[in-house]
């Protein structure tokens, strides 16, 4: 859009607690809020570098639940109070969106023609913060020039079960005032998750790229996209916009407590008209459970990640965590092979690396024992 000025704003999406994480993880101190990349930050301070390299600071925003608004403004993360936004409930990520949308449309004193959104999640690993600046710079720009919604793709590494995927078109955008536009490329379809098979396909074709699961648009594109796909959740995003400005709280949470619980690529994207993605160059990982810990930080020269002070003998490819404080416990692990090892003062995870996903099951049943279920034996 030619001639439309640009309020570039930065919303970084830490709503999730990080199940697969447990011990470690927990309702009050989610993974988000944890060391788990080789850097000594957390995910979320590393979040908040990466993408205070593309905005302004006071246009940063961090949208995430009521239970962990506090935690995550105790944290100590260089930004004033009002930028961390609490959902009135769970609705997952186009909750998050819609009531991210309706503060920018009825608070920040932003026009929708000129607001221009980068979403991004919270929790993943991103190996080299230039170029990632640097793709995500396209996506913006393809978002501010193109009349589009702009989504960035990683070059799969493995033939990968765990993520979606997102298929490519061949031709070519012509985009000349985009940067890095020859990245750019419309998007043919996005993929569920898929099973072994057909994920050894996707890899081996090229033609799909792993959906990095971050979002950029102008919020007068993506309103007029919503509309064309499903009407009842822009008329509640605009209502809850009025109710906003006008200072009715109250209001604004009952209109958000009728929207359905939908991911934005299954509310919005996988229907919209015009999707572009932008071929990332950057290392990415999506640090969802102790698998992905294990690639993203250093090993030894046997393949373990350790974290704490943890004795491994004769271990290989382990991913070992030992919750360092005053109540430190004193964790060795000997001849073991990809296993996963978590230990704090009050919880301890024995698990076959290739079962991590399966970690949230240890959540759940906990949940239901404290709630006078039986679960299972």
């Amino acid at each position: 859009m030619e001639g439309v000025q640009s309020t570039r704003i930065g919303v970084i999406m830490a709503g999730g607690v990080g199940e697969r994480f447990w011990p470690v993880s927990r309702p009050d101190r989610p993974k988000q809020l944890l060391p788990l990349g080789p850097s000594s930050r957390t995910l979320l301070e590393d979040t908040v570098y990466r993408v205070g390299g593309l905005v302004d600071r006071e246009r940063l925003t961090v949208i995430t639940s009521r239970e962990l608004r506090d935690p995550i403004v105790a944290s100590g993360i260089p930004l004033a109070h009002e930028q961390i936004i609490a959902e009135p409930m769970r609705r997952d990520t186009m909750g998050a969106v819609a009531w991210i949308t309706a503060h920018v449309l009825g608070r920040m004193g932003v026009s929708p023609e000129e607001a221009v959104l980068a979403i991004v999640p919270a929790d993943q690993y991103v190996g080299d913060v230039e170029t990632f600046r640097v793709d995500l710079r396209t996506a913006l720009a393809a978002a501010e020039q193109l009349d589009a919604l702009v989504t960035v793709g990683i070059t799969p590494t493995r033939p990968e079960t765990g993520y979606g995927y997102i298929e490519v078109a061949d031709e070519r955008v012509e985009a000349p005032g985009v940067p890095g536009a020859i990245r750019l490329r419309p998007v043919e379809r996005f993929r569920e998750k898929p099973n072994a098979e057909t994920a050894e396909e996707f890899f081996a074709s090229g033609r799909y790229l792993w959906n990095g699961g971050m979002f950029f648009w102008r919020v007068s594109t993506f309103m007029r996209e919503l509309r064309h796909v499903d009407p009842e959740i822009a008329e509640l995003i605009e209502r809850m916009a009025g109710a906003l400005s006008e200072g009715d709280e109250a209001q604004a949470e009952q209109l958000f407590s009728e929207l359905p619980k939908l991911s934005v690529d299954y509310a919005l994207m996988e229907h919209a008209r015009r999707v572009l993605v932008v071929r990332a160059r950057f290392p990415w990982d999506d640090v969802g459970a102790w698998d992905a810990w294990r690639r993203v930080v250093e090993c030894d020269g046997s393949g373990n990640a350790a974290y704490g002070r943890p004795l491994l003998i004769d271990c290989e490819e382990c991913s070992v965590y030992n919750e360092p404080g005053q109540d430190e416990m004193f964790v060795a692990v000997v001849g073991m092979e990809r296993v996963i090892v978590a230990v704090t003062h009050d919880g301890l995870l024995v698990a076959p690396l290739d079962r991590a996903q399966q970690v949230r099951e240890v959540v759940r049943q906990l949940a239901d024992h404290r709630n006078g279920g039986g679960g299972e034996g």
